[in-house]
């Protein structure tokens, strides 16, 4: 297991569980002593990764009755609302998918041009939550992340200020798209993350051109997928 932090080694193996359909929202963790045999670190070790994904709300722990994964009330509560959305008004999901087309693509370009090691840092810590994400939840939040820091990173203010007097709406556009996507094609999942990681190289190489035609097949993709939804 090498030098990993103790729970990112649990969050490896929980993720792997559950995006493979091995472990279900509700499902009962192994007991610590288990864990700490499969991943071969300490069960002191163990504790303190539980105690991380408790704090992170991955888990809850039942006083004697162990670790169980869980979704937040939140998180339900924005998923309903943004399916609800979505099926009373898919054109508007589809015009900002539009309005984040002439807005991210021209960030991506700009991005691959100016980011700093920071910026990739940045960039590349959402991949990593998005790729090891146990909830929707959490992998939206992460989506959200890359796509705002790839703005960030154009260092173009004008185009900073316009996403950010939308972040709101990109906000649950994101999560509206997400949910829509992945309830249809689970394995959509996967492709997404693929996704998101290409546009991520071509910026760290600072293959500019790429990086935009990327982020376009990418939000093409979504807005296809979403309309394709609506007629079937």
């Amino acid at each position: 297991m090498g030098t990993r932090p103790k729970y990112k080694q649990v969050v490896e193996l929980l993720s792997r569980e559950y995006l493979n359909g091995q472990r279900s929202i509700g499902d009962k963790l192994p007991p610590e002593r288990e864990l700490a045999k499969q991943l071969g670190i300490s069960r002191t070790g163990v504790r303190e990764a539980l105690h991380f994904l408790r704090e992170a709300g991955v888990i809850h722990s039942r006083q004697g009755g162990g670790h169980f994964l869980c979704v937040s009330r939140i998180e339900d509560a924005a998923g309903n609302q943004a399916t609800l959305h979505l099926k009373t008004d898919p054109a508007l999901t589809a015009e900002m998918l539009e309005v984040r087309r002439a807005l991210e693509c021209e960030a991506a370009y700009l991005a691959a041009m100016r980011a700093t090691q920071n910026d990739l840092d940045t960039l590349s810590s959402y991949l990593e939550l998005m790729k090891h994400a146990l909830t929707e939840e959490q992998g939206a939040k992460a989506d959200v992340g890359f796509h705002l820091t790839v703005v960030r990173t154009s260092q173009n203010r004008m185009l900073i200020q316009a996403v950010d007097g939308i972040v709101v709406q990109m906000e649950k556009n994101i999560q509206t798209t997400r949910r829509q996507r992945f309830v249809s094609d689970a394995s959509r999942y996967q492709t997404t993350y693929v996704e998101h990681e290409a546009i991520f190289h071509a910026i760290r190489d600072k293959r500019a051109d790429e990086a935009k035609q990327l982020m376009l097949r990418h939000l093409n993709k979504a807005y296809e997928e979403i309309w394709e939804e609506q007629v079937n």
